[in-house]
């Protein structure tokens, strides 16, 4: 029994990952009617290559897919370069309340659809927003400027006089990573 379908199927996975990969963050969380298109067109061109073999090369197939995936998220957690250049990292769209207009365009979002995302957060003000992400996953992440954030139940106690007088150690903020990657 020949195995060269599996290549088939390996080289089916990558190419498949870089389309996805290409078409961007954007349209992993809200895909537009053509970027649904586009997606489902990918799966099923895999899937007409899948259908030209036999019934166990498809079973085995499956079998590899479900087994690729195993290894590549076990490899992603192991391995910083397969994270960052595989699946991507979060990039900023605002810094100190101004929008990255060159983000922007990298992304393919235009300044209404990074507003839609952040009045779907709640935010009503460009100019609240101290750090502003673009996720993996396309999903926007933020940090608000200290006037705009909500009042803490610590913040509160201090304010009564019955908090702590220092605050807990805190670790680093996860968004100076971000702005860090992006300069």
């Amino acid at each position: 029994m020949k195995f060269y379908f599996i290549y088939e199927a390996t080289i089916l996975l990558i190419t498949s990952i870089v389309i996805l990969r290409f078409v961007g963050k954007k349209s992993v969380a809200r895909m537009t009617n053509l970027e649904s298109v586009v997606i489902l067109a990918t799966g099923t061109t895999m899937g007409h290559a899948i259908k030209e073999n036999k019934f166990y090369q498809v079973i085995i197939i499956l079998i590899f897919f479900g087994i690729f995936l195993f290894i590549f998220q076990k490899l992603q957690m192991k391995s910083s370069f397969i994270e960052r250049y595989a699946i991507g990292e979060a990039t900023l769209v605002i810094n100190d309340g101004k929008i990255i207009m060159e983000s922007l365009k990298k992304l393919r979002i235009t300044q209404g659809q990074l507003e839609m995302r952040m009045r779907q957060k709640g935010i009503s003000y460009i100019s609240d927003v101290k750090i502003g992400t673009i996720e993996t996953d396309g999903e926007f992440g933020f940090e608000l400027m200290p006037h705009a954030q909500p009042l803490t139940q610590e913040a509160l106690m201090k304010i009564m006089g019955k908090g702590q007088t220092e605050s807990p150690t805190k670790s680093e903020n996860i968004f100076d990573k971000v702005v860090e990657n992006n300069k």
